[in-house]
């Protein structure tokens, strides 16, 4: 593996390991062919601005703007809540779980280095959303509301209640608690913006909130909390440039995507599983279960994607994944060096039973799990990947981000589906103001 590079490993797809539900070379030549067409898709969606993600976060600089007010909100507030929902919380939600501390709201201000907590709502559940306001002081608290339309019922509501909180404790200065992200000209949010001189950042018309976590939906946020967002978008920028080639063998993000379709349409791999083996990275599971299916689930296609956590679901879902259907693939996430010390979790005078782990470090346990689970599986001619993280930080996670946002619109083009639309939640947010309408 490469210095400092995400390794990306589809070994375990080919067929000289699982035998007939691999990838042979009929598979290889067959999907090969495939790419030109899929590559000069994705240019046009460059072209129309519709896969804006890749030429944002590879060749823009970041705001120096987004500094300045991350730094004074880190300076002014000791909480920080995000109002928005899925694509405007689930990237940051990853970023933080991965690039904060372990239970970063728990630690002083001092060990937080002056950095506000970090609350992400991306939930209307009453009882959730009343213990936070209760908890936080509202007077030490900046509110970032994400909503590209504005529109989004649940952010809206959530913001609506937090506007009457802050008119309460802080009268007329109830505007410099509030930062909002949205479009940069149009939406419900942006006439506040200019009749009270609240502060904004612009999300471009066509990002889609999935691909939007490189953009100040995510970075402005993360910058908050002493997140290195330079390192974030340097990542990106590596592996777009990286995943550049229309070449299967040289650009792993096409062939992820192209693997996974191919997998789904020919060999009947409807299901397709991410699996971190890692506390850090386990909202990466998340955050992929929205880009795969919002994106991909569309015309009677796409794959159903699974989110599971190394080595917790080895006691629950691998029992299905090794003996149930054989239809799915499996996307392994490993970490070679973990950021805490071994030492601090070494083992020492175990039982007899246990001898084999005296010295060891909890680490190096998990990893073997990983690469078990993963033998297992390859034993039972199930497919799987395995993406192997030099360490958890800021340039590998976006590295990631870059890779997975590349493959799925790979995998749109080979469905022959628009990946940058999502038609089949609209109907959802039609019926619920309807039934909140005829309350009326």
């Amino acid at each position: 593996m490469e210095e400092d590079m995400l390794d990306i490993n589809f070994d375990n797809f080919r067929q000289d390991r699982i035998g007939e539900e691999g990838l042979g070379e009929f598979d290889l030549d067959a999907i090969a062919k495939l790419i030109p067409a899929a590559h000069e898709k994705f240019q046009q969606w460059r072209t129309s601005g519709d896969a804006i993600f890749y030429d944002l976060a590879g060749s823009k600089d970041i705001s120096p703007e987004i500094f300045e007010v991350a730094a004074n909100t880190a300076e002014n507030f000791e909480n920080l809540v995000v109002l928005g929902i899925g694509g405007s919380a689930l990237g940051l939600r990853c970023a933080a779980q991965a690039l904060l501390p372990p239970f970063w709201n728990m630690l002083s201000g001092e060990e937080r280095k002056g950095k506000p907590r970090l609350f992400v709502c991306d939930n209307i559940d009453p009882d959730t959303f009343s213990a936070l306001m209760r908890f936080i002081d509202v007077k030490k608290t900046c509110f970032t509301v994400i909503s590209k339309s504005g529109k989004t019922i649940e952010t809206a509501s959530q913001f609506f209640i937090v506007l009457e909180k802050l008119k309460q404790k802080l009268g007329d200065d109830w505007r410099k608690n509030l930062i909002f992200i949205t479009d940069p000209t149009a939406g419900e949010l942006r006439p506040m913006v200019k009749a009270h001189g609240i502060t904004s950042f612009a999300i471009p018309p066509k990002l889609g909130g999935r691909f939007s976590v490189l953009s100040p939906v995510g970075l402005f946020p993360a910058a908050c909390c002493g997140i290195d967002i330079n390192a974030l978008i340097g990542g990106a920028k590596d592996m777009a440039d990286r995943c550049a080639k229309p070449d299967i063998q040289e650009n792993p993000a096409y062939a992820i995507g192209s693997f996974h379709y191919w997998f789904d349409a020919k060999k009947n791999k409807n299901i397709s599983v991410m699996m971190p083996y890692s506390d850090a990275l386990l909202l990466a599971s998340d955050w992929y279960s929205q880009l795969w299916a919002e994106s991909l689930g569309k015309s009677g296609r796409g794959q159903t994607p699974v989110k599971a956590q190394g080595a917790t679901d080895q006691h629950s879902q691998v029992q299905l994944y090794m003996e149930g259907p054989n239809d799915k693939v499996f996307n392994f996430l490993r970490v070679e060096k973990f950021n805490f010390p071994s030492t601090e979790t070494k083992i020492k005078n175990p039982s007899s039973a246990f001898s084999y782990l005296d010295g060891i470090d909890l680490g190096t346990i998990l990893n073997a799990e990983q690469r078990a689970t993963e033998g297992a599986l390859t034993q039972a001619k199930r497919p799987s990947l395995t993406i192997s993280f030099p360490k958890v930080d800021a340039h590998h996670l976006g590295e990631f981000f870059m890779l997975y946002e590349i493959a799925t619109a790979i995998a749109g083009a080979h469905y022959g589906i628009d990946p940058f639309d999502q038609p089949g939640v609209e109907l959802g947010k039609k019926l619920t103001k309807e039934i909140l309408e005829a309350r009326l």
